[in-house]
Order: structure tokens, then C-alpha cells, then sequence
């Protein structure tokens, strides 16, 4: 009863300090100037709004994928922003690339251009998602909460923080100038502490995990210097490498690190999944068995990892492939060769993203190895 009692006053206070650092977070997102816009268009909106008559369409089918072309004349009633309530038409083109089909009660972005001494012209921007990505979330997080119980709950409220983290700490961060290396070490450190305890509470087997996810990322840190070296590659090889520039040029933003910052996020979550499930299953084996030497405990952990890691690397590694494929697809249909595919930026990049990911995660087995055999005791001899 006494545990019971001190688990729940530790897990309030790790609630306690996730809330403080997010209060913090605001308080430093509001400190920092993100004001800095490449593109800006003075009198246009984007309002939601609800079709409620189709005045005009003239549609064909287009052959091969049955989708609608043509255009479309809608009357939507505002329901947002300047004019809300009102009723007006707004002009829909249906093309190949941009393929909203309006139909009545369908809920709708209008992009609604409302400039001095012309008169108001309203066209159709897009379906309006938002309540449709909150249903998406809320079935996400039921499944977690009903198949995980009490654990889906508080990996759902972990992956919150993480987002928070990154939306209101590193981001603005990045974006105002500050270096990017050490504001992403240092969030991804504060994620990794804060993930860990809410998830597993506090223990020796998490705060084992905790040092070993940050070893892990240490490691990833060196493998990018390394492999971003080889491949001579960094923030300026991206596709978005020219609006960064820009960026940079008003807000100091460091574009070389913005891809080193970007493998550490995308890594971050295989290398803590790989340190907990060692660490979990060293201690389990050390609780069951407590003359297991530190020599056993680093061999038991090398036999599990050998397995684990096969199949973690592939998830990464795939992962990243499907991100790509339409980029594959198209760079074939412009008769690129594999030579020139592979020396592209664009494979350099995915590549970088993959393959230190994968070693972070080798890195992960030996590491936990070693960093749980330290904090455990070696058993009297007899």
C-alpha cells in the first residue's frame, strides 16, 4: 500500500514538472520572433464554410480514374472569420491536382480574396479536415486507451508532450536562430526523461533506460557527423533548402543543422523503444534470477538485441522507403538512371535519415547492455 501510495505521488509529480515545462515553453515560444513570413498576401482568408447549393457545375468523368473534371459554381455560407453567416459563391475548378468535389452539406476551406476597391472573389481551397483529423485522432487514441489501458493512456499523453515540445520548443527555437544542435539534443532529452518516467514511473530500470536513450542519441550525433561527411551532404541538400535560405538570411535560422536536427527526431523514437525493451527485459531476467552476474546481464542483452534489432532497422528503414516511393516513382518516369539516382541530394538525404537511424539502434543493444549492468549489483560470491 505504502509503494502503491509513493507510485501515485511520484507519477502527480512528473505530471506536475511535464506541466510546468510546457507553461515554460509557452512562455519561451511567446519570447521568441516568429513574425518573419516569405509570403504575404494582404486581404486573403481562409474561412471555413458549408456548401449548401450547387448553382452550376459542368463535370465529365476524367477516363482512367472516374474522378470528376470540370467546374463548379457553389453558394457556401461562411462560417468563420470575416463575414461569418453570410451566404456568397465561390468558383470551384476540378483538375487533376486539385480535385474538391462540392457537394451539398459538405464543410469546406474557402480562400476568399477580399481586396481594396475590388469586389470580394471567393474560390474553393480545400476540404475542410479539421473535425475529420480530430475523429481520426480520437479513434487512435481509443484504441490505445482500450487495448493499451492505463498505458495507452499515458502514451498518449507522452506523444502530446513530444508534440508539444517540438511544436512550442523546438521549432521556434530553430526558426529564431538559436543553434540548432544543442536545441534539439536538449529537447530530445527532455522528451526522452519525461516519456520514460510517465510511461514506466521511476525506477532504477527507467532511469537505465533514460541514460541509455541518451547515449543512443549521443551515438546517432556521431554516426550523422560521419555519414553526412561520406556523403557530403547537410540542410542545404533538401528540397526545401532554398526557402531555408531566405529563412535564414532575416531570422539566423542554422540551415546546415536543420537536417541533423531532423534525423535526431525521427530516430528518437526507435532508439527509446529499443533502450526500454532491454532494460525491461534485463531487469525482468536480474528480478528472477538475482545471481545473475553483470557478465550474464551483458550477454542476455546481446542475445535479445540480436533479435530485436533485425526487425527494428527494417521498420526504419521501410519506413523512410514509403515516404518515398512517390518520389521514386517520379524521379523513373523522368528516365533517371540508378547511378545518377542514388549520387542524387534526394537519396543522399533518405539515406542519411535511414542508416543512422538503423545504427542508433544497433548502438542501443550494447549500450543498455552496459549501462544496466552498472546500476545493478553484482551478486555476493559465495
Amino acid at each position: 500500500m505504502k509503494d502503491r501510495l509513493i507510485s501515485h505521488r511520484r507519477d502527480l509529480l512528473t505530471v506536475l514538472l511535464m506541466l510546468a515545462v510546457i507553461a515554460g515553453s509557452l512562455w519561451f515560444a511567446s519570447t521568441r520572433d516568429t513574425s518573419f513570413t516569405m509570403l504575404t498576401a494582404n486581404g486573403i482568408t481562409y474561412p471555413e464554410a458549408t456548401i449548401v447549393r450547387v448553382q452550376e457545375e459542368h463535370l465529365d468523368r476524367e477516363e482512367g480514374t472516374n474522378r470528376f473534371l470540370g467546374h463548379q459554381v457553389l453558394e457556401v455560407r461562411l462560417e468563420t472569420g470575416m463575414g461569418a453567416g453570410e451566404t456568397v459563391l465561390a468558383e470551384n475548378s476540378l483538375s487533376a491536382d486539385h480535385n474538391v468535389l462540392g457537394r451539398v452539406g459538405e464543410r469546406v476551406i474557402i480562400k476568399a480574396e477580399r481586396q481594396e476597391g475590388i469586389a470580394p472573389y471567393y474560390s474553393v481551397f480545400n476540404y475542410d479536415r479539421m473535425g475529420k483529423s480530430a475523429l481520426v485522432f480520437g479513434l487512435f487514441a481509443l484504441c490505445m486507451v482500450v487495448v493499451g489501458g492505463l498505458k495507452g493512456l499515458r502514451s498518449m499523453i507522452g506523444l502530446a508532450f513530444a508534440m508539444l515540445m517540438i511544436i512550442l520548443l523546438l521549432v521556434p527555437a530553430v526558426f529564431s536562430g538559436i543553434p540548432a544542435v544543442p536545441a534539439g539534443l536538449a529537447v530530445m532529452i527532455i522528451i526522452t526523461i519525461f516519456s520514460m518516467l510517465l510511461l514506466n514511473g521511476w525506477s532504477p530500470k527507467t532511469y537505465a533506460a533514460i541514460g541509455s536513450t541518451v547515449l543512443g542519441m549521443a551515438v546517432a550525433a556521431g554516426v550523422y557527423v560521419l555519414f553526412s561527411s561520406i556523403l557530403v551532404v547537410s540542410g542545404f541538400n533538401k528540397g526545401d533548402a532554398e526557402e531555408l535560405i531566405l529563412i535564414a538570411q532575416t531570422t539566423g535560422l542554422d540551415v546546415q543543422a536543420t537536417l541533423f536536427v531532423g534525423v535526431l527526431v525521427a530516430s528518437l523514437g526507435a532508439v527509446m523503444d529499443m533502450c526500454m525493451s532491454i532494460a525491461t527485459a534485463l531487469f525482468e531476467l536480474k528480478d528472477q534470477h538475482p545471481t545473475l552476474s553483470r557478465t550474464q546481464m551483458v550477454t542476455s542483452a546481446f542475445n535479445m538485441g540480436r533479435d530485436m534489432i533485425g526487425t527494428m532497422c527494417q521498420t526504419l528503414i521501410l519506413a523512410f522507403t514509403g515516404s518515398s516511393l512517390t518520389s521514386m516513382l517520379v524521379l523513373m518516369a523522368y528516365g533517371v538512371d540508378m547511378a545518377q539516382l542514388i549520387s542524387s541530394d534526394y537519396m543522399a538525404v533518405e539515406l542519411l535519415h535511414s542508416f543512422v537511424g538503423g545504427i542508433a539502434v544497433i548502438a542501443c543493444v550494447p549500450v543498455t547492455a552496459f549501462v544496466c549492468a552498472a546500476v545493478t549489483k553484482e551478486p555476493a560470491s559465495s
